[in-house]
């Protein structure tokens, strides 16, 4: 489990993100509508299928108002057909759906900082006479403004990702699990779910030839363990060598089922890696919280480990 992305399939009026100010939004709507006399001045988000209006000019009895619902209709695939990035003319007969009873659009493409599309600036109907490089102009510095905005909740989640997450393998880092596990612990007590910690590592027999470097098997054990988790599971890297894994299971043999899995895989995949696995499990009513249950679990692996030790020492 992963420190939550920007995801681009959300609505921006229900985000409620501190990077986005809506109501500097809506100002420049209404300066842009009083720039060119248009009929209605609209932004608008493309989401798959569906669009919104973020917001728009306040006209009595018009369909087209902030928060209302669209088909993706002509104008998104108009949007995304067109190569320019600055206002663009549409034909509103083409474009048809919600904007028929307009006579002319002017588009400007509005995108995310990685290039996706977030939807378009709609001027309808714009007065001719105020159709100038001037107006242009002030278009781009509103695009330039806005896309500022996505572009700084879009570096915000960036930084949330990073403080909470291992660069190298993109599991959570250290930090991250103590910041989110015990939340999802205590969440998961008061529905009554049983959990358990497993703490794995890996430990390369110096008699084997090793076909992997190191950095590759540490990937390969966390693509593992990241494919094998389900949503509510959380995993992270410890140390190097080391994970962890906070699990909610039924019992103790499930916990023991997913030891095994992992193991299987991880010897399908990288036979050569050899595991040592400590773990710990704890019903709704354990009255321990999560840093002791967690050596618990080191120090069974440290057991296992020098377990294994002994066994490879005495077949030498």
């Amino acid at each position: 489990m992963l420190a939550p992305k920007i995801n681009h399939n959300s609505w921006l009026r229900e985000m409620d993100h501190p990077a986005i100010n809506l109501p500097r939004w809506q100002q420049q709507v209404d300066l842009i509508s009083d720039l060119y006399q248009s009929k209605n001045t609209l932004i608008i988000q493309s989401n798959g299928k569906d669009a919104q209006i973020i917001c728009s000019q306040k006209i009595p009895n018009s369909s087209l108002t902030t928060g209302a619902m669209l088909q993706r209709e002509g104008l998104i695939d108009a949007i995304c057909d067109s190569v320019s990035y600055g206002l663009t003319p549409l034909d509103t007969v083409k474009i048809g759906g919600s904007f028929t009873d307009f006579r002319k659009l002017l588009v400007l493409k509005l995108n995310w900082p990685d290039g996706r599309l977030f939807g378009c600036l709609v001027i309808c109907d714009p007065a001719s006479d105020c159709m100038t490089a001037t107006s242009a102009a002030v278009c781009d510095s509103i695009k330039a403004l806005l896309q500022g905005e996505l572009k700084q909740m879009y570096l915000m989640g960036q930084l949330q990702r990073l403080s909470v997450q291992d660069e190298f393998t993109c599991m959570l880092n250290p930090y991250g699990f103590n910041l989110m596990a015990p939340r999802q612990l205590s969440l998961s007590r008061r529905f009554g779910s049983h959990a358990g910690l497993i703490v794995l590592e890996d430990q390369p027999s110096p008699q084997l030839h090793q076909k992997y470097t190191e950095s590759q098997r540490t990937r390969i054990i966390a693509r593992i363990i990241s494919d094998s988790m389900r949503e509510a599971d959380i995993s992270a890297r410890l140390q190097s060598d080391q994970f962890i894994i906070l699990a909610f299971v039924d019992n103790e043999s499930n916990l023991d089922s997913l030891i095994a899995r992992l193991r299987k895989q991880v010897h399908k995949e990288a036979p050569e890696i050899n595991l040592v696995v400590g773990k710990s499990f704890f019903t709704p009513d354990t009255q321990l919280s999560l840093i002791p249950m967690q050596q618990e679990a080191i120090a069974d692996l440290e057991r296992n480990r020098d377990s294994r030790k002994k066994g490879l020492g005495s077949r030498l």
